[in-house]
């Protein structure tokens, strides 16, 4: 069962720092290169200089982007630029949102710290695997700082939205941190202390599922700091440190918005564009238009609605829409070395049928970086075609909830870039403490 609880959490002083656009960023791991330095310029208290520090040169054991995290963190808890709360409270969190073509959303959860449990055990699913060189450089910072930086984001089933209603029972009318991000979201986060409240939406949660969204590098990383941890202070139920913070959304939301990811193609050896468009009608129906990239995303969100379908352009103001009219039977023949449950999956038809057995593109090749970009703008893509960067853009639509919740549970994971829940959490709106002298209640 998700056990979930409240805690003292960290956060800047508004009266100190004035808007908070300034100082929050989104996660470390979205940030370029150019994005970081425009962060570290916008404020001297920017989060993204204790989450996402820079090295220097001449850096060692002694001196280090961990151990300036450390030296700036606990001087802003000094002077008083972040304060901790006085009591235990579970934070609502919205994010106001809009898709261009489509509408304006609101996603709605709460922070809270879920209690760790180990992949496998049946409370946290993942749906993704993850590599070792982001897992060092969280652990690194969080040895040095003692806190959780950045929210793991996590999705739980209540169709009759009851845990969030207990929640928003006890909320004041204004929330007490706002902030807007460089993409225009509006992040609003409310302080829930009321014990009533915060011991009914713990006691909501619990038998519920997590499903984790974005995040999983954090969370092996909370796991591995929980072990460092215990070998230190030993086990204790009671101790921050056996919990990780997390944002836990409601699945059943209206706000939950997943987007594609596009792939372009490039250095595949004797690529032909006929020659492709031979071998898919070979197998599938194929209908050509004249169109942009944005068209051919259009047309495949259209199809979709009916069935399976991949759009793809090599340029030239012209695109094809390849679909599956019998998905069951071709899926069988094409895609069997698959689980059941990825087989009718978007991004496996793309790339454990188009990528791997048409243009010989093998799993491997893709993991290690080679023949593939990824895309979330189709504007994007049309410059890389019309430049040449890339000798043909796929274009399909993204993985449902229903499917993500599926694959989640059947112990598998997606394919790598298969999920992009828009937006992103922010970092620097609340931090979890968890030293071993911190504790949640009981």
């Amino acid at each position: 069962m998700a056990d979930v609880k409240p805690f003292r959490g960290i956060h800047y002083d508004v009266n100190r720092v004035g808007d908070l656009s300034r100082v929050v960023a989104p996660p470390y791991d979205v940030i370029s290169p150019e994005e970081q330095e425009a962060l570290h310029r916008r404020h001297p208290r920017n989060i993204t200089w204790v989450d996402f520090g820079r090295t220097k040169e001449g850096d060692g054991p002694g001196e280090n982007k961990y151990t300036r995290a450390a030296a700036w963190f606990r001087g802003w808890l000094t002077e008083g630029t972040l304060v901790r709360d006085a009591v235990p409270s579970l934070y609502y969190y919205e994010q106001e949102f809009t898709i261009p073509g489509k509408r304006t959303y609101v996603r709605k959860g709460f922070l809270g710290a879920l209690k760790l449990s180990a992949f496998g055990e049946g409370e946290v699913f993942p749906h993704e695997r993850t590599l070792s060189k982001p897992k060092e450089d969280r652990l690194a910072l969080m040895r040095a700082t003692d806190v959780h930086m950045s929210p793991i984001f996590a999705l739980y089933s209540d169709p009759k939205d009851e845990v969030l209603k207990i929640l928003r029972s006890a909320m004041a009318a204004a929330p007490d941190m706002a902030a807007v991000d460089d993409l225009g979201v509006q992040h609003r986060v409310w302080t829930v202390s009321k014990p009533k409240a915060l011991l009914g939406a713990v006691e909501g949660m619990k038998g519920k599922g997590v499903f984790i969204a974005d995040g999983h590098h954090r969370y092996e990383t909370a796991l591995a700091f929980r072990e460092e941890m215990r070998k230190k202070h030993g086990a204790n139920p009671g101790a921050a440190f056996e919990h990780v913070l997390m944002f836990l959304c409601n699945m059943d939301d209206e706000g939950i918005v997943i987007l594609p990811t596009h792939r372009g193609i490039h250095s595949v050896a004797g690529f032909s564009a006929d020659g492709f468009h031979a071998k898919l009608r070979a197998h599938l129906p194929v209908e050509s238009r004249d169109g942009s990239p944005e068209d051919a995303m259009r047309a495949v969100a259209e199809a979709g609605r009916k069935g399976k379908a991949i759009a793809w352009s090599a340029g030239g103001n012209r695109y094809h829409v390849a679909t599956f009219p019998d998905l069951p039977a071709f899926c069988d023949k094409f895609l069997s070395k698959f689980p059941p449950q990825l087989r009718p999956l978007d991004v496996v038809l793309l790339h454990g049928f188009i990528l791997e057995q048409v243009l010989g593109i093998s799993p491997e090749a893709v993991t290690a970086g080679q023949f593939v970009k990824y895309y979330k703008d189709p504007a994007k893509v049309a410059k890389d075609l019309s430049a040449g960067a890339i000798q043909a853009a796929f274009f399909m639509n993204a993985v449902t909830i229903p499917e993500f919740r599926d694959v989640s549970l059947s112990g598998h994971v997606l394919p790598q870039k298969s999920t992009f829940f828009y937006p992103k959490i922010g970092t620097g709106l609340l931090i979890f403490p968890v030293s071993g002298d911190d504790r949640v209640p009981g």
